[in-house]
């Protein structure tokens, strides 16, 4: 299985950026001010003022990289907290995916062993390779003759976008007025990188077509045709069936939050409240991303399950059956979402 996690690292190089900066702009304020007090012309008073601009600025750049540092770590718990919510999926998707029968995968690993021999001018491997895979093929549709697509490969690819629903949405509308006024390859920059998905994409095998064209290779290559023999091999693998499952990151992420949200104990108010406000946000943001349109309707009731719990938290906090409700309401959407097959 082939997982790919992309994350924006605009934010990160920014603050990279000023962190470095900091002690430089700082020895320039500095120096400025030496040279005011070694300057014989200049007053005691002024020399002192300088002193103190300088300590102001000193203790400004302190807290600005103490805020670049929070940014920093903020940055690091977010993509943690993706990748947990990636990883959940994806064992979800492992318990759930139906599992190919071990003929058919160690077949097609055979097929692919074929290919690699006939590209290196070894005719003889690719032979073996090719029969020990139409043996495997028939013995599979011997054991169960209504084999149909058999899944084969997995790939999982991540894109994580950065950023809450307010900075989503002024990116959002921004694209929109670009548009207004045909200024359309700015919009696109803008959107292009407004991906916070995980997407698996599974590879099937006809193993009604398939089979047929691994035993036309074999004959072509008892003929001596290697050529041809590796374009029907190349052509039954565009046989294959592609089917790709979507899943918002969003939905994932604000999902988890209200898990561990639920698992507090009720005298801590203020963190399981800033933990639904998260989650609130992550909703919003895969609204505004544009992810909700087929399954509107369950996104809102989640998110009015959700400000119902954030206000009794703060009356009689009687949660644990809206938490169990919520929960199953989460677990209905994204089974919805997971048939959404592309």
């Amino acid at each position: 299985m082939k997982t790919k996690i992309v994350i924006s690292t605009i934010l990160a190089t920014i603050l990279l950026g000023s962190a470095l900066n900091a002690n430089a702009l700082h020895d320039s304020v500095a120096a400025k001010a030496s040279q005011a007090i070694a300057n014989p012309s200049v007053h005691g008073e002024a020399a002192a003022q300088a002193q103190v601009e300088e300590a102001a600025d000193k203790e400004a750049f302190l807290a600005k990289q103490k805020e670049q540092t929070f940014a920093q770590d903020a940055k690091k718990e977010k993509a943690q907290q993706v990748r947990n919510s990636v990883n959940k999926e994806l064992q979800h998707h492992s318990q759930k995916a139906p599992n190919a029968p071990q003929e058919v995968t160690e077949a097609f690993k055979s097929v692919i062993t074929a290919m690699q021999a006939l590209n290196a001018k070894k005719t003889d491997e690719a032979k073996q390779s090719l029969q020990k895979a139409s043996t495997l093929f028939t013995k599979a549709l011997k054991d169960n003759p209504s084999l149909g697509l058999v899944p084969v490969a997995d790939d999982v690819q991540v894109d994580t976008f950065e950023g809450d629903a307010k900075v989503t949405k002024q990116l959002v509308d921004t694209a929109q007025k670009l548009l207004k006024n045909y200024d359309t390859q700015a919009a696109r920059a803008i959107l292009l990188p407004m991906k916070d998905e995980m997407r698996v994409s599974t590879e099937y095998l006809p193993m009604k077509i398939y089979p047929l064209a691994i035993k036309q290779a074999q004959k072509e290559l008892d003929k001596g045709d290697q050529k041809r023999a590796m374009s029907t091999l190349l052509t039954a693998l565009d046989t294959m069936v592609i089917k790709t499952v979507t899943v918002p990151v969003s939905l994932l992420t604000a999902q988890d939050l209200i898990t561990v949200a639920a698992k507090l104990d009720k005298s801590k108010k203020k963190e399981a409240t800033d933990l639904l406000n998260v989650a609130e946000d992550e909703l919003k943001k895969g609204v505004l991303l544009g992810y909700v349109k087929k399954h509107q309707k369950e996104y809102k009731i989640i998110q009015q399950q959700i400000k119902d719990i954030k206000k009794e938290i703060q009356g009689k906090n009687r949660v644990e059956q809206m938490y169990d409700t919520i929960k199953t309401k989460f677990n209905s959407l994204l089974k919805e979402i997971r048939k959404d097959i592309k």
